[in-house]
């Protein structure tokens, strides 16, 4: 007996995967929330909006956003969940279809004193690229224009086998930064007044450091420095022999052992600038930042008149403009210069970083520059080039949650 063939044409439905279109929340009870359930569209600009108090950031961050943060976390190893903040899971019954969250808040930016517009949003890193393929001359990869990267070199004897002889041979390596070795990338020099950081009549035993939060009993700073052994710590500072000062002040990093914890023991002129120098100013509390207006006095850097480059990466130009004017250009102006660029080699990097120019503009911040300081931006600023560095990246399915945007 032959069996009937099914001759129907119905359509399959959607894959299961093309189904998670919602964000289902279900029995919220966070904060001030009473049982809310509620569903939102996925790929879709939603508004939350009401009077203050009415829960519209219990759900957005304190719910939503929040789970997807905690949820992402889980995926790290313990190890790097420690240096974490633990947070715990929201007081809500139901809670699927959650993406990764992204939060672009009006907190300022701060962080690395290099740290600039263009840096943020990775407009640098385009400019890098073309000048490292139109620049003239040609000094290297894009590497050789970043003044995060410092040019060194080497050179050393390896051993080899080859032809079951074992064989000596002299390699070198070179790699070509661009960073100011002056003032390492940052566009300025310091010059610390020695008075402010200790009083010289004192022993360290006596509480000769004047650092704000050096504490007598603190490893990491007095500690070290009382206990290492370089130093004896009960003569005044101002008796120390001109080694001795040297050494206090400026000596190389080493390894040593208080009381059976390994520590390091550093000079106090490149401690005091890893710990208070290498931060943006803007990020401190406000007593740090009164102690380095007393302590410490900022200059533009002579040898690269605050470009933050070295002669290399300042030497090769574009009709006429290298990168660093190119970077110190208005964005408005600079957008207009690479739009008058006609190079089709690199056409599509020249319409990416057009893109990202133009979203400057569009977005109001074309007044910038991409050498700006991003620490010295306000509130409202810092949100914009979030918006511009979250908004045009690769990444998809995404969900931005805007805290009052301006």
């Amino acid at each position: 007996m032959s069996k009937a063939k099914r001759t129907d044409t119905q359509s399959p439905g959607p894959h299961v995967a093309d189904r998670h279109d919602l964000i289902r929340v279900h029995g919220a009870r966070v904060n001030n929330l009473k049982n809310l359930s509620i569903e939102l569209a996925k790929r879709r600009l939603t508004v939350f909006t009401g009077v203050s108090g009415s829960g519209k950031s219990s759900l957005v961050f304190g719910t939503i956003a929040a789970e997807s943060q905690r949820l992402i976390n889980e995926t790290y190893s313990t190890f790097v969940q420690g240096f974490m903040t633990t947070l715990a899971r929201p007081e809500v019954d139901v809670l699927e279809g959650l993406t990764t969250a992204i939060l672009v808040d009006q907190q300022r930016m701060g962080g690395d004193v290099r740290s600039t517009v263009g840096t943020a949003t990775d407009a640098n890193a385009m400019l890098r690229i073309l000048f490292s393929r139109l620049g003239k001359p040609h000094i290297g990869s894009p590497q050789a224009f970043s003044f995060n990267v410092a040019s060194i070199s080497g050179a050393g004897a390896v051993t080899l086998e080859r032809g079951g002889k074992t064989v000596k041979e002299r390699r070198s390596f070179n790699i070509t930064g661009g960073m100011c070795q002056r003032c390492e990338g940052r566009g300025t020099v310091s010059d610390i007044d020695l008075t402010q950081l200790y009083d010289d009549s004192k022993s360290l035993t006596e509480g000769a450091f004047t650092i704000p939060g050096w504490k007598s009993d603190s490893f990491w700073t007095v500690r070290v420095y009382a206990e290492s052994g370089f130093v004896d710590p009960d003569k005044p500072i101002r008796e120390y022999t001109k080694k001795e000062l040297n050494g206090f002040l400026y000596k190389e990093p080493v390894k040593v052992k208080v009381d059976g914890v390994n520590l390091t023991y550093e000079g106090l002129i490149p401690k005091v600038q890893k710990s208070f120098l290498s931060k943006d100013p803007d990020a401190l509390q406000p007593h740090i930042r009164a102690f380095l207006d007393r302590a410490v006095t900022f200059t533009t850097c002579p040898d690269c008149d605050g470009t933050r480059l070295a002669d290399g990466a300042r030497s090769s130009k574009i009709g006429g403009i290298n990168i660093a004017d190119a970077c110190a250009t208005q964005i408005s102006d600079l957008a207009q210069w690479v739009r008058g660029l006609d190079e089709p080699s690199v056409a599509p990097l020249l319409a990416a970083l057009l893109q990202t120019l133009d979203s400057f503009v569009e977005i109001g911040l074309g007044y910038l520059s991409l050498d700006r300081s991003s620490g010295t931006l306000s509130g409202g600023e810092a949100q914009r080039v979030k918006m511009i560095r979250h908004l045009g990246s690769s990444l998809t399915d995404v969900t931005y949650v805007f805290d009052e945007p301006t």
